[in-house]
């Protein structure tokens, strides 16, 4: 299930209002009947954008208080501010905070603290890429049935226009799909999100070194606030972090604040599943009983990507990277934020 919630690669699409799975053509919509049928007055008129994001697995959950069923996705970006659409609705309202960007790849839809929720991949239409810029906004809907996905065993070409429509509706009006206004940004945003882990040895010093994004320092209050310094010259010379520590687990690095409850205590958190050196990482965190932990708003160049980029550059950017980031060790938790011991306490 962590895997479903975490994965943010997803199908994604983008049209306008005048689609026919909004009732379009090129119409303004005058009603919509409770059956879902819109009708329009036939006029043209300039459409207003929309992306489109379906997740690849539904995570279904249940109420224990009431018996009903939820989709855990979609009630996760509800509450934090997106509306549900229903069958017979179709307002747009906006979210304060939001943002859809584009990126070299499509399109990828941002709250308001800087985490990613979804990520497609997707060709963008001059027209689609005008008139997203031109409103300043687009109407994003997100949700497990949208008609964007082939079901299993279907070709492309065999999944009519009729049939997506049809799921589109059926999952309105089982609540399923979710709609906002969200800001439309043009450019990729200049802050990383990539957590980078890097083994024991580097710069010089002992520690498995994990680097992370500072935006998941700066609703509370910046990296300043752990004890965090600017990366010295000598790593010798770094701080214990304050009210910080590392949950280090064989599938997640999660930065928490141990001092406060659990819900309220999640900092920034990292699933390595394809990295195939992070069992060693693990092992070593947990044999030294601290990271350490560079926060920056930059990418460091490194990983898989960078294995064949020429060395010496390669350490050049990542030295200039490193020099405008912070830094502080991090003690890694003898047992995991949901209490369980960690691997090392038990063999203990």
């Amino acid at each position: 299930m962590a895997d479903a919630l975490e994965d943010v690669e997803m199908p994604c699409r983008t049209t306008f209002f005048d689609d026919p799975m909004f009732g379009g053509p090129k119409a303004t919509v005058t009603s919509i009947q409770p059956d879902g049928t819109v009708t329009t007055d036939g006029k043209a008129i300039n459409p207003s954008p929309v992306a489109l994001f379906e997740p690849v697995a539904s995570v279904m959950i249940e109420d224990t208080r009431t018996g009903t069923i939820h989709e855990a996705r979609t009630e996760g970006i509800i509450g934090n501010g997106f509306h549900r659409i229903p069958r017979g609705i179709m307002a747009s309202v906006p979210v304060e905070g939001w943002g859809l960007y584009r990126t070299p790849t499509g399109l990828m839809l941002r709250d308001p603290l800087g985490g990613v929720w979804a990520k497609g991949a997707v060709e963008l239409e001059p027209a689609w890429l005008s008139e997203a810029t031109s409103h300043g906004w687009v109407t994003v809907f997100y949700g497990p049935r949208l008609g964007i996905r082939v079901p299993p065993g279907r070709h492309p070409s065999s999944y009519t226009l009729s049939e997506r429509i049809s799921e589109f509706r059926q999952g309105r009006s089982m609540g399923l799909c979710a709609a906002a206004n969200v800001r439309w940004h043009p450019i990729a945003p200049e802050e990383t999100m990539n957590w980078v882990l890097l083994p024991a040895g580097i710069f010089g010093q002992p520690l498995p070194l994990a680097y992370v994004p500072q935006f998941s320092f700066t609703r509370l209050g910046g990296p300043e606030a752990f004890g965090f310094v600017p990366a010295p010259d000598r790593f010798a010379d770094v701080p214990i972090a304050v009210g910080l520590a590392a949950d280090v687990t064989l599938t997640d690095v999660d930065l928490f604040q141990p001092h406060l409850d659990e819900g309220l205590d999640f900092v920034g958190g990292y699933r390595p599943t394809r990295d195939p050196l992070y069992r060693d990482w693990h092992a070593a965190a947990h044999s030294n009983g601290r990271i350490l932990v560079i926060t920056g708003h930059q990418d460091l160049p490194a990983g898989p990507a960078h294995r064949h980029d020429d060395p010496r550059d390669l350490m050049e950017r990542v030295h200039r990277v490193v020099k405008e980031s912070f830094v502080a060790i991090v003690p890694v938790s003898k047992t995991h934020r949901f209490g369980k011991p960690s691997v090392q306490s038990e063999h203990a």
